[in-house]
């Protein structure tokens, strides 16, 4: 009997019922620390292999040297490493944990869906941090420490300035490569239709433009369009998401209907209970009032006159007395009634 009940309890909180703000704050805390937890365990595990995770950080600097102005800069260097190698393992765990309390607000939305989206999302922003590492960077920051130098001026680059560039950098590689699955989370909270999308690409264009000339600014078209392109794939490949998911009638139709008569139900339950008092004090008042209530009594008639009588006498009709005519007449319209 649990098992049939759990189901319901389910959609009924899904789609109708309120959980109070201290439950979702309470909610809210226990899923940040789990993040923080994995974070900090992600940044112990980087600092065990440390010199292996500078020495690929720094090779697409082109041997450049670097410096750090103060007696902490360099432990700060290090700290900012780890913490951002933790942040990049706890990804999915991070995408997990937001969908997990994100998951009211999403349409029959199950734990596979969720796994299967976190999963996604960790391989997809490896592949972006790839790109951005073996294919924006280089070019990005060749450019950067090459273009304005002269016998006169040399780049003098701190290694936390040179760290927060990259780290920035693969964060937006990354994230540009979620834009699918961003879609994708956008169209379970409200539908998306793709002739919608298709009108926004316009400016969808125009954004991966200043994306690309913030992330690489350098006036060759072709390292230009190494950010913009993907931008654009990875949008059309969202839209593309969108129509496949969206394309069955059980989605939008029955899934519609499902949710309509889940609150239809739970507004009948409402009312019934909010009328359920009236109706146990009319049951009170009913009986109550009951022993007051005179029931009638049959009394027996006892001295009532018979419509007939109980022995006629035979007699002829020659030897009929007038006084016994009358009683005779006045006898027959009670025979004909």
């Amino acid at each position: 009997m649990s098992q049939k009940k759990k189901p319901a309890a389910k959609a009924s909180l899904s789609s109708t019922d309120k959980i109070p703000l201290v439950e979702h704050l309470y909610e809210l805390r226990r899923r940040l620390f789990t993040v923080a937890v994995s974070v900090v365990g992600g940044s112990i595990a980087a600092y065990a292999v440390q010199q292996h995770i500078i020495a690929v950080l720094l090779r697409p600097s082109h041997g450049q040297h670097f410096i750090y102005t103060s007696p902490l800069g360099g432990i700060n260097f290090l700290f900012s490493v780890c913490m951002d190698i933790g942040i990049a393992v706890s990804v999915p765990l991070i995408i997990y944990q937001l969908l997990r309390f994100m998951q009211p607000l999403m349409r029959a939305t199950t734990m596979k869906f969720i796994f299967t989206i976190s999963v996604i999302s960790g391989l997809v922003g490896l592949g972006g941090i790839l790109f951005g590492y073996f294919i924006g960077l280089p070019a990005a920051l060749n450019f950067l420490l090459h273009q304005f130098t002269s016998a006169q001026i040399k780049p003098l680059v701190t290694i936390q300035s040179y760290m927060s560039f990259v780290s920035m950098y693969l964060l937006g590689s990354a994230l540009m490569f979620q834009l699918p699955l961003i879609l994708v989370i956008i169209n379970r909270i409200k539908p998306l239709k793709p002739n919608k999308l298709f009108h926004y690409e316009r400016h969808v264009i125009i954004s991966a433009f200043i994306i690309a000339f913030i992330m690489n600014p350098t006036p060759n078209v072709l390292d230009q369009m190494m950010v913009v392109v993907p931008i654009i794939l990875m949008y059309q490949l969202g839209i593309a998401l969108i129509w496949l998911i969206n394309r069955g009638p059980s989605y939008s139709k029955f899934e519609h209907l499902l949710v309509q008569d889940i609150a239809k139900q739970t507004k009948r339950i409402e009312q019934a209970a909010s009328l359920q008092p009236l109706f146990d004090a009319a049951e009170h008042a009913i009986e109550a009032v009951e022993p007051m209530i005179l029931k009638p009594t049959l009394v027996p008639v006892t001295n009532a006159e018979p419509l007939l009588p109980t022995q006629p006498s035979r007699r002829y009709a020659g030897s009929f007395t007038p006084m016994q005519r009358t009683d005779y007449q006045r006898y027959t319209p009670k025979l004909i009634q």
